[in-house]
């Protein structure tokens, strides 16, 4: 049986991401003895041709899509892919085949997405296993209704399977993918270590799709796809995971690993500040680490709580030091106008910054608002959005306390007066077409550590 896998993200911004999550759910598929095909709709000129002379080739019994994202997540200039997706989706249902949906943007939306894409079948949460036992038993004839993590329309009624998650994952199947032309433009390979989130930040939607348990890859196999990377000539490499250094036993091995092979890696990850080891920076450093991206998220003590963050302003300043010891730059992101801001806490988090003065501080204005979050239902009690919000249009929580008016204007002001600040909704530094210049020039790694840090800005100290 022939299964051609699509992946619809097209999005390039702020640079292009490769499809890692069909390439788990092929690698499941080939190990079961069946032939897949991955077409990747993000640099296709036509995306009908492309689908069409991809069905043409490989002539496939079934199709697999993959939504990424239904919208760009950037307020307050939201644009929703979903007119797209509908295109994407009836071009394949034209084809009579069976099409199943998944991806994180489907599983988010599981009804509504199928409803609205006029599809049958989906996924949600993790692929691998569902594809392998849907498609195993779409090859026999046998019943498909009742695997698990199946979501589906009958007779125009929804119903959805109990969702299970495997304990472990293995490595996705990369020949499938163009690793050369998304290292070329993106200026990074993508790699995920770990699935699934402990924490309880209000808005993140990982818990839901990945589980609230960790579940860590064999850190040899981790080395393995970076060998193979680096044989191919992809020197640089973003981790992809929601906290690459937690457990810091999983982040330290890989390090290791990398250092025992020799692998001549440089690359870049996502962390937290609470629990983060000058022993593990320099652990990182030795290994490659050039940068540290920080879900910092608030810099103010109330916010902290109120978006649900598990560290407090001593534990990202302790961690800004231990940064600037091992010789890591680091960026944190911000998100602001939450639940509870108000023109107090946005000056105390442009204080804090301006204290830490970071490589970057990268800023995101509004929270979207996800179902099955804290933020939901915060949403709810404040009369942000109602029980009946069709949460599929995106819709952003801005505090009400502060006004979106003020909250931009202090934001652009303080924004502008620091070199160190992207706020991409307001156009401040971060620009799509300096970006591509940047990759054309040849520049790899993160695009944050071209800025430098702000002037006259005070340091990070002890407390």
């Amino acid at each position: 049986m022939r299964i051609l896998l699509v992946s619809a993200n097209r999005e390039k911004s702020p640079y292009p991401v490769a499809p890692i999550g069909c390439a788990y759910v092929a690698a499941a598929l080939i190990e079961d003895g069946f032939e897949v095909e991955l077409l990747d709709l993000c640099f296709s000129a036509d995306v009908s041709t492309a689908i069409k002379e991809a069905v043409v080739r490989f002539n496939p019994n079934c199709i697999g899509l993959s939504i990424r994202n239904v919208d760009n997540l950037s307020y307050p200039k939201s644009t929703s892919y979903l007119p797209y997706l509908k295109d994407v989706a009836r071009h394949l249902s034209a084809l009579g085949l069976p099409v199943i949906v998944g991806g994180s943007g489907y599983s988010l939306f599981p009804e509504k997405m199928l409803r609205s894409l006029g599809l049958v079948y989906g996924v949600v949460g993790e692929g691998e296993g569902a594809m392998r036992e849907f498609v195993k038993r779409l090859s026999s004839g046998a019943d498909t209704l009742d695997v698990p993590n199946l979501a589906y329309l009958k007779d125009g009624v929804f119903a959805r399977n109990p969702v299970k998650t495997s304990p472990a994952f293995g490595s996705p199947a990369r020949r499938l993918l163009d690793n050369e032309r998304y290292f070329r433009d993106g200026g990074m390979a993508n790699v995920q270590t770990k699935r699934g989130c402990p924490f309880n930040c209000i808005y993140c939607t990982y818990p839901y799709l990945d589980g609230n348990r960790i579940r860590c890859r064999e850190a040899c196999a981790v080395v393995d796809e970076l060998t193979g990377l680096c044989a191919a000539g992809l020197d640089y490499v973003f981790f992809v995971d929601d906290i690459f250094n937690h457990p810091a036993h999983q982040a330290a091995d890989i390090c290791r690993g990398i250092i025992e092979r020799g692998l001549k890696i440089k690359w870049t990850c996502f962390a937290t500040p609470k629990g983060m080891t000058l022993e593990l920076l320099n652990l990182m450093k030795e290994a490659g680490c050039k940068g540290v991206e920080f879900g910092t998220d608030a810099g103010s003590a109330k916010m902290l709580r109120n978006m649900g963050k598990g560290f407090t302003k001593d534990d990202i300043r302790t961690v800004s030091l231990l940064c600037a010891e091992a010789g890591i730059e680091a960026a944190h992101y911000l998100i602001l106008g939450g639940p509870g801001e108000t023109e107090e806490t946005l000056q105390e988090a442009f204080d804090f910054m301006d204290e830490l003065d970071p490589r970057a501080v990268i800023v995101m204005i509004g929270v979207r608002i996800y179902p099955n979050t804290g933020l939901e239902l915060q949403a709810v009690r404040d009369g942000v959005i109602s029980k009946d919000t069709d949460l599929l249009a995106s819709h952003f929580y801005v505090s009400s306390l502060i006004g979106e008016e003020k909250l931009f204007k202090m934001i652009d002001n303080h924004a502008r007066a620091r070199s160190n600040w992207v706020v991409t909704a307001l156009g401040i530094r971060g620009s799509e077409d300096a970006m591509a210049l940047l990759r054309k020039a040849g520049h790899r790694g993160p695009l944050w550590d071209t800025l430098r840090k702000s002037t006259g800005a005070v340091k990070v100290r002890a407390r």
